[in-house]
């Protein structure tokens, strides 16, 4: 209808600015791009001398291919790709491949599950993992954000820390985290939840929190971006490097790792607290159960 303001057409991702300018690619820009749509997970990890040798090209190379996108350089480039790739439906993946022979593909999952399990295990600082433990055992109230996939992490983060008697708060609406986050002190503890590290909703949220003095704690799989720019703690998962939707169902496996290992430290821990807490909720439930 006349009059009426158009809707803004939303921005380009990475993956389809590059699908869309292929023809105005030269040799080499061809070589970045088909590494960066492969190994897209690989990619934003790497530092651009490993993307230059990865792709068989030049760092200098790699920064005017990130300007002909529109980027300034590779890290502002790898901050849209990592909010991509994290939010990516299995669908709209680069790779559906079993991981395995088609007749035993549980066997394959289970050995994908073990090895980012592991590779987890290796990225985890334990000094940090002890230190979060102990701040969120000590904490008045723990705000826990996340959205979409992370939610359902975060929410199992939420019925954990409430068995072992801690005020824990959760809310599925962003903006209701925002004022959450808001009302925190220095005594209490926000921990942000994001694969990709960038979910703009949590990162906003954390934020909130940091500025008002709460302990942060960001739970991600790319440690080098925006969410963990406003933690104190940040406990990092390397649960996947290939872009498939079992990299995507194996990221949020490891997160709940994280959950477990939380949940566990504070069990070994502040056994006092904690395991007392943990025993008061049993005798609840087996009352119920009666």
């Amino acid at each position: 209808m006349k009059g009426m303001a158009r809707a803004a057409k939303p921005p380009k991702s990475v993956l389809q600015k590059i699908n869309g300018m292929r023809h105005q690619f030269s040799l080499v820009d061809t070589k970045i791009a088909d590494y960066l749509v492969t190994s897209s997970f690989r990619a934003i990890r790497n530092s651009t001398e490993e993307i230059a040798n990865a792709s068989g090209t030049s760092q200098a190379s790699i920064i005017r291919f990130c300007q002909k996108l529109g980027y300034t350089g590779i890290k502002e480039l790898k901050i849209d790709l990592a909010q991509e790739v994290g939010n990516l439906p299995p669908a709209a993946v680069v790779s559906t491949d079993l991981p395995g022979d088609e007749s035993d593909y549980v066997a394959g999952m289970l050995r994908q599950g073990i090895s980012g399990l592991q590779r987890s295990v290796v990225s985890l600082d334990r000094k940090m993992l002890i230190d979060a433990v102990h701040r969120i055992a000590g904490a008045r109230i723990v705000d826990i954000y996340g959205a979409g996939e992370s939610y359902v992490v975060a929410k199992d983060l939420q019925i954990k820390l409430r068995r072992l008697g801690v005020i824990a708060n959760l809310d599925p609406n962003p903006h209701l985290q925002a004022i959450s986050a808001s009302a925190l002190k220095a005594v209490d503890v926000a921990i942000g939840i994001s694969f990709s590290g960038c979910t703009q909703d949590t990162v906003d949220a954390l934020a909130i929190a940091a500025e008002n003095g709460a302990t942060t704690i960001a739970i991600t799989n790319f440690a080098d971006f925006p969410l963990s720019e406003h933690a104190d703690i940040v406990l990092e998962t390397n649960a996947v490097d290939v872009l498939s939707p079992y990299g995507i169902v194996l990221s949020r496996l490891s997160h709940h790792f994280i959950v477990d290992l939380i949940f566990g430290g504070m069990l070994v821990t502040e056994r006092d607290r904690s395991g007392k807490a943990y025993e008061h909720y049993t005798r609840i439930i087996q009352r119920k159960m009666s």
